[in-house]
Formats: C-alpha cells, structure tokens, sequence
C-alpha cells in the first residue's frame, strides 16, 4: 500500500485548522497477509483556536476506538458495544465516540464553545474501501476511467442544487458555500452516511479537505494524481496547485494506492461465465421439466 499526505495552511489563513491521520496496520497469520489503513481527513471549525482542537480530538478520539476494536482491545469511552465487528460499524461507533466527547469538550470550556470539525474517514481492508462522512470534506476513487466522487457534501449549497436551486458550478462561489448542515461535535448527535466500495487495480483512494476541491477542478485533480511518480509526490502536486488557484483555505490530501489489488476485467469475466454457467443450468432445469411434462401427458 503506497501512501502520502501533506497538510497546507493555504495562502490567505493564519494558522492551519485541519487535521490528518494515516494509519497502516499489516497483520499476517498462519502465512496469510491482511493489508488494512485508517485514513483520516478533519476540518475544524470554531473560535479562536477551537478548530483545531476539534479536528485534532476528532482524529485521535477515532484512531483510538478503530484500533480498540480492530485489534480487540478493551475501550474505556464506548465498554458496552462489541469490541470487534462489521467494519461499517467500528467507523460509526467511533465517529459517534469523538462527537460526543468534542460536544461536552466545548460545553465544559466557555472559549471552546461552537468548535465542531467535518470529518471524512476511509477504513480500507483488502479489496474494501468503508467510509463515513459529516461535513464537506471529501473522498473519492480516482482511477484511469474516472473520478467517482463517494461521498456527497452536507452543506447549503448541495441541499439547493439537490433541489434544483442552483447548478453544482454555481456551488464555488455561492456566498453560502461555507455553510454546513453536518458537522462533528456541533451538537449531541450527529447523523452520518456510510459508504461501502469494491477497489480494483489502478484505483487510488483521494480523501481532502474543501480547501483542494473548492478551487481545483475533479478532472485536474485526476490527471495531477495519475501523472505523479508516487502518492506522496501527486499530494505535493495537489496542494501547489490549490495554491496556485489562490490557496484561500487550509490544504488536507491523503491519497492511497492499494497493492496486489484484482484487475476489473478479470472479475467482470468471471461474473459473466458464472452467469453463463446459471443460465445454462436454468436451460437444462426448464428441458428436463418439460420432459417430465411430456411423459406424464403421453
């Protein structure tokens, strides 16, 4: 699994309110090999200093209680849930986990007060990619075909071109972009989306703060990412790009290469010659009943 990453104050900030995580964990058992990585982008928001603690308790708070239940470890914020489950799941209790603690973290601290940060986090496990998402950073699967955007925005200006309102070229410069339906640890509860991808061969996995996708076109963001030498290089070349377009917000890139990934054709073939096969056997099944048929009306 290739990985880079790089965290960018911008041009026009005076301090840099994002956070980010990279987590690999390889694991080998009995001879088999289990490739996995936590990764992790968080935009803080708030008063002074404030989004910076959010994004950085969301981070950590989420790392601590994926790791827990991964591994199998005892968490003290969550004892009562299963320790070890669906993947899906592990991301939402510890989303859940961070926005309760980042909500009573402000309630406790008058200066803290409003902090609240998005988060977008992809847990990978082999061939799965599993996300959750509040906020509007983004993450997507980018690969020589297309981009696939997975995750959608909780945001004004997405809910009006949801409805109608406005076109999705309209959204960058709409004077309420920045306005967001769904953040972490704004209020007690937060709802979520959950996504879940298969990844092939030639797939890279781009998770980023707004700060990349609100001033850099998807299709340059795709040909920026296949063109570099490696995953770490395409960040540097992300980032001095958004710069370049005026770097008016804090930069956040992850992206992640999977290896030893199955190619795309390939599964598409066998999923053909299975359905081939159940075709052929549904056939046989119908002649041999019509036989039956036959023999019973002679």
């Amino acid at each position: 699994m290739q990985i880079g990453y790089i965290s960018d104050i911008g041009k026009r900030k005076e301090s840099n309110e994002d956070s980010i995580l990279c987590l690999r964990l390889d694991a080998q058992s009995n001879s088999i090999s289990e490739m996995s990585g936590l990764f992790i982008v968080a935009d803080g928001m708030g008063g002074h200093n404030a989004g910076e603690i959010a994004s950085k308790l969301g981070i950590r708070l989420m790392a601590r209680v994926c790791l827990s239940r991964m591994l199998g470890l005892d968490d003290k914020y969550s004892p009562d849930e299963p320790v070890i489950g669906d993947p899906g799941m592990i991301l939402h209790v510890a989303l859940g986990v961070a926005n309760s603690i980042i909500y009573n973290t402000a309630k406790k601290d008058n200066s803290l007060h409003g902090m609240g940060t998005t988060i977008s986090a992809a847990l990978i496990i082999g061939q799965d990619l599993y996300i959750i998402n509040a906020g509007d950073s983004r993450c997507y699967i980018i690969n020589e075909k297309e981009n696939i955007r997975v995750t959608k925005d909780h945001s004004l200006v997405q809910e009006m071109v949801d409805a109608g309102l406005i076109t999705p070229a309209e959204t960058a410069t709409h004077p309420q972009k920045n306005i967001l339906t769904r953040v972490v640890g704004y209020d007690n509860k937060v709802k979520p989306d959950s996504y879940h991808r298969r990844m092939y061969q030639g797939d890279h996995i781009l998770i980023c703060s707004d700060g990349l996708w609100s001033v850099t076109p998807d299709q340059r963001i795709r040909e920026i990412i296949l063109a570099a030498a490696t995953p770490q290089q395409a960040c540097i070349d992300l980032v001095d790009q958004a710069n370049q377009l005026g770097g008016p917000d804090n930069i956040s890139v992850i992206v992640v290469k999977p290896d030893n990934l199955p190619v795309r054709q390939d599964i598409m073939e066998a999923e053909t010659q299975i359905l081939q096969v159940s075709e052929l056997q549904v056939e046989k099944n119908t002649q041999q009943r019509k036989g039956l048929f036959s023999f019973f009306h002679q």
